[in-house]
């Protein structure tokens, strides 16, 4: 096992790629539990990456201090709520507690915006916990009336046309409180533009998604993850049409003049 993870991304460019391929899997500090990060904060828990869970294996008791997404690739987890499958999105509202099994051999694409509290009897310390940012501590469930888990079947949200032509958007969601918006898009290009404010992060579901970045081309393949920093001038296209999920955290500033923000800022 190893204890700490070495950042994955360097920090100077604006537009990161990661291939699942090339993505560094560490043992979590439960059996049959790892994870391989794209971007990882263990000061403020954020996280965005893969998780995997082998057959019978279980995350362990665990509170939820803010909202967490997990898009559920193959396999499914079962908590005392339900179980939410392949195709879901699975999102944790925070004091949202539980502990999650894996009857199947389980992969999500996740993300996390805040830390995790373990029970004090959860894992090792030499090893990383399956959520970035987890910490040791007692807690209690300030809800335990509510249902630890929202579970959405994406394929079966509306696709809505926008204001770009040939892209399409699921808004998975606009949470209150939260500036980040979450949609899955359908596209085959658009005009370029500038992102502004904090990080735009995707994970790429479907065939293929193209990127350009100061007259750089940028190839994200199916199963990979692409973050553009703010202020980053970014045009994306697709020659076969792609399916991606997109977490947007502000507006983005069109260069072809007015035009209705992608993600209803």
């Amino acid at each position: 096992m190893q204890a700490v993870l070495e950042p994955i991304i360097e920090t100077e460019a604006s537009v990161f790629v990661q291939d699942k391929e090339a993505m560094r899997w560490v043992d979590a500090s439960r059996p049959g539990l790892r994870l391989a990060a794209v971007h990882e904060d263990r000061r403020t828990g954020r996280f965005l990456g893969l998780l995997g869970f082998d057959t019978m294996a279980s995350s362990g008791l665990h509170h939820h201090v803010d909202i967490a997404f997990s898009y559920v690739l193959s396999g499914g987890l079962t908590d005392y709520a339900g179980t939410t499958v392949g195709g879901q999105m699975g999102i944790n509202m925070p004091g949202a507690t539980h502990d999650a099994i894996a009857y199947l051999p389980t992969l999500m694409a996740s993300r996390l915006d805040g830390p995790i509290l373990y029970a004090p009897d959860a894992g090792h310390a030499d090893a990383p916990h399956l959520h970035a940012g987890a910490r040791v501590q007692n807690f209690e469930n300030p809800r335990p009336e509510e249902s630890p888990d929202v579970s959405i079947f994406v394929e079966r949200l509306p696709a809505h046309a926008t204001s770009v032509a040939g892209l399409s958007r699921r808004l998975i969601c606009d949470y209150e409180g939260h500036a980040p918006r979450l949609p899955q898009q359908r596209h085959h290009n658009d005009p370029a533009h500038t992102r502004s404010g904090v990080p735009h992060e995707g994970a790429c579901r479907d065939l293929h998604d193209r990127r350009w970045h100061e007259g750089q081309r940028k190839l994200v393949l199916s199963g990979g993850f692409c973050v553009v920093e703010p202020g980053t001038q970014v045009q994306m296209s697709s020659g076969f049409g792609a399916f991606f999920l997109a977490w947007s955290e502000a507006p983005v500033e069109w260069l072809d003049g007015p035009r209705a923000d992608l993600f209803g800022f």
